[in-house]
Parts: C-alpha cells; sequence; structure tokens
C-alpha cells in the first residue's frame, strides 16, 4: 500500500482512487442507460421493417383484394334482399348501392328511385330490429 503525506498526516493512496472508482461507477450506469435506449431502439426498427413490408406487400398486390362495383344496374331487384352498403366513389369502383340478395350481391345506381325506397325501407327494419334487441335484453324488476 502507497502513503501519500497530506498536510501533516499519512493517508493511504487507496482513498484517493475512490472518487474515480465513483466516476466508473457513474460511466457504467450510463452505459446501461445507452444499452437500454439501443434496445428500444431496436425495437421500434424491428416494428417500423414490419409495417414497412407489409405496405410492400399491399402495394405489389399480394393481398387479398376486396370485391367492388365497377358497373351498376338500373333494373329492378326481384329476389330477396337481405342487406345493403354504400359504396363510394374510388376508381376503378363506382358510386353504387351494393344490396345482398339471396343470389350474391347485387350493384345498383344510387339514383334509382326504387333503390332508395329500398334503403329506407331496410333501415325502418334496421332500427325496429335494434328496439327488439333492445326491449329483449330488459330485466323486469
Amino acid at each position: 500500500m502507497v502513503f501519500k503525506m497530506i498536510g501533516d498526516h499519512e493517508q493511504p493512496d487507496h482513498l484517493h482512487l475512490q472518487p474515480c472508482l465513483r466516476k466508473q461507477t457513474r460511466g457504467q450506469l450510463s452505459n446501461k442507460r445507452n444499452m437500454h435506449l439501443s434496445q428500444k431502439t431496436m425495437g421500434s426498427l424491428a416494428v417500423i421493417a414490419v409495417i414497412l413490408c407489409i405496405s410492400i406487400m399491399g402495394a405489389n398486390g399480394q393481398q387479398k383484394k376486396s370485391e367492388c362495383c365497377k358497373e351498376v344496374s338500373t333494373e329492378k331487384i326481384t329476389v330477396p334482399i337481405t342487406g345493403f352498403q354504400l359504396q363510394r366513389r374510388n376508381p376503378p369502383c363506382v358510386k353504387a348501392v351494393i344490396f345482398y340478395t339471396t343470389e350474391g350481391p347485387k350493384c345498383s345506381h344510387w339514383r334509382e328511385d326504387w333503390v332508395q325506397i329500398k334503403i329506407l325501407e331496410l333501415r325502418k327494419l334496421q332500427a325496429a330490429e335494434k328496439g327488439q334487441k333492445t326491449d329483449s335484453t330488459t330485466v323486469a324488476p
């Protein structure tokens, strides 16, 4: 052990090394923080990479394409209609009302009078069904 003279007293040299040890400990803590931040960054980059791959697959057309109406009919539908959906214009898809029938979906022109009447009828039925479902779920005291 090495001794140094400090004033009138001799003190071991290891006492002077303690501040250096504290700095190393702080440095080690700093390295741990940097390592933790680095792990967070790597995780974020992995998420971004996955999202980018999904986007590229979609752009290449490898995902399932949804069907849409590219043409519409003005003829009145005579088979039972089970539901409908409004389709906005988004080329190549045209603005239309898609009626779901027992024979499959049918694309109808949204301006036809019979189409507007049928939509109102179906909405009234939906509202009535919704009311019945709420009534049947209420509990009597």
